[in-house]
């Protein structure tokens, strides 16, 4: 039934898209974003014309709940992985095939028909993040197109960057055939899940993946006017602990007053973490932080930050932190130990039992800056924690994907690379990127520079205000045009320069 009724919702939702494009395309008649031109008018017009389709085809992906961290979600993984194998062959990719590890399986594809052109990488990832059911407007997983935004779970992040990186190499072979470059697709089905498994896969496919540029498409625009391209990114390391007093809760009214309580031994040994200034108080936690270099605080003063906008994004009311570090400064090139979910005791939305719980658990992500190793930091957190243990309470940890986890990674702006990404951003919007940094990780990217010996340089069309990894996410239909007019123009521009210098 329940089925059945997706399937309808589905059906009456393409009905009504060409409807909803129509009023798209009047009302980015009106927007003050600047136009979108690109050297070959033979790709803008066929992006244009197969709008509809690209739509269509971007909700029935979205529509499979590929959620790389829950277990029972394996087979839909699976499912989507296969969805964009079939969508690589139909648009004319000659490799295109589902490569195993330990856990999703990679979607890999490559067009290799231009020979003496050099080889571009594209990465991506087709896995997402959980949902709350109960905080979505819509079922996450039955998209709705409205107001010129499209709503789904990993719609913004970061099935947008799979299919716009795949639609720009469809308009190019489907008009002339060819393509300026060689392109190779490495999408990752567990990045939402800390990539426990690219690293190996990489190892294990070094001359399947070699190339000579490399882009992430998990990447995003400072605003609908303005390019970014990102210079650094943090770390993470994760860990999970339980404390555990007693082996059933216990009645608070006969055991209340002399019995230890797992609620408040965690409650209190979280607060230790913490400095009244908000730093962290973990001995050694901030040893090998390399301060912010001169250039980077330049850089920073270059971006037009307000927080007040990532206040109302989120809904809240103040900022938390040191101060002695301004918020850039916070989010980029400062560690954070962020407790990420509790258990303890009875936590139903209705009722109220009178216990003294007997176990208590939190899970635990911090982000690390450049020089801090994840495992060296679990174990320092573990010794914080065994330390601030009490008597009569037991400590167990746990690590989902095993010690250790991403390390965090700078990218260079002296580089080839570099300027070819910025060239293309600044001819596209008319002004040149923003170079920014990020508090989020994307481990496979220092993986593909450690293994493959590229940079990843991000070009990416999601916004901050997409609300990735929250309820009611969303990517914008203006964002899958001006995408695919960006990659077009990316290949076409590195060949012609790579072109130049043989000469």
């Amino acid at each position: 039934m329940k089925t059945t009724k997706s399937i309808l919702l589905f059906i009456a939702l393409i009905n009504v898209l060409s409807t909803q494009l129509q009023a798209q395309k009047k009302k980015d008649k009106t927007t003050k974003a600047e136009p979108v031109k690109i050297t070959s008018p033979v790709y803008e017009k066929y992006i244009e014309d197969n709008e509809e389709a690209h739509l269509k085809e971007f909700l029935e992906l979205i529509s499979i709940p590929s959620i790389s961290s829950i277990p029972a979600h394996k087979p839909d993984v699976e499912r989507a992985a296969d969805w964009i194998v079939t969508k690589l062959k139909a648009i004319g990719i000659p490799i295109a095939q589902l490569i195993p590890t330990e856990g999703q399986p990679i979607v890999f594809g490559s067009w290799d028909k231009a020979p003496g052109k050099p080889t571009v990488l594209i990465y991506a990832h087709y896995d997402v993040q959980p949902v709350k059911e109960s905080e979505w407007l819509i079922p996450p997983f039955e998209p709705l197109v409205k107001d010129g935004k499209i709503f789904g779970r990993g719609a913004s992040d970061d099935k947008s960057g799979v299919m716009i990186s795949i639609w720009a190499v469809e308009a190019m072979l489907k008009t002339t055939g060819k393509l300026p470059v060689n392109v190779k697709f490495v999408f990752e089905g567990e990045e939402e899940n800390g990539s426990p498994n690219f690293k190996s896969f990489a190892e294990s496919h070094i001359e399947l993946l070699k190339a000579d540029f490399a882009l992430n498409a998990d990447g995003g625009q400072y605003d609908e006017n303005t390019p970014e391209i990102l210079m650094s990114l943090r770390g993470t390391a994760v860990m999970e602990f339980s404390i555990k007093t007693a082996d059933i809760d216990g009645h608070s009214g006969q055991f209340g007053g002399k019995t230890p309580n797992s609620a408040v031994i965690m409650s209190q040994i979280i607060s230790s973490f913490y400095t009244k200034e908000g730093n962290v108080a973990v001995e050694g936690f901030y040893d090998r932080v390399l301060p912010a270099t001169a250039q980077e605080k330049e850089m920073m003063k270059k971006v037009p930050y307000n927080k007040a906008n990532d206040m109302k994004i989120l809904g809240t009311s103040a900022e938390a932190g040191d101060t002695t570090y301004s918020s850039l400064e916070r989010i980029w090139y400062r560690p954070t130990l962020e407790i990420i979910g509790l258990q303890s005791g009875y936590t139903a939305t209705e009722g109220h039992s009178n216990i003294i719980p007997g176990s208590a658990m939190a899970r635990i992500t911090c982000r690390l800056v450049s020089n801090q190793n994840p495992g060296e930091i679990q174990e320092l957190i573990e010794k914080h924690i065994n330390k601030n243990l009490p008597s009569g309470a037991a400590v167990s940890y746990k690590y989902g994907r095993g010690k250790g986890g991403a390390s965090p990674m700078k990218f260079p702006a002296d580089t080839k690379e570099y300027k070819y990404v910025t060239d293309v951003l600044t001819k596209i919007y008319g002004k040149q990127p923003l170079q920014m940094g990020t508090g989020g990780s994307i481990g496979s990217l220092v993986s593909i520079k450690n293994i493959l010996g590229i940079y990843c340089y991000s070009l990416g069309m999601e916004l901050s205000d997409e609300n990735w990894h929250a309820s009611n996410e969303f990517f914008r239909l203006s964002s899958m045009r001006k995408g695919q007019l960006i990659y077009c123009n990316y290949f076409e521009h590195l060949a012609e320069e790579e072109e130049k210098m043989k000469k």
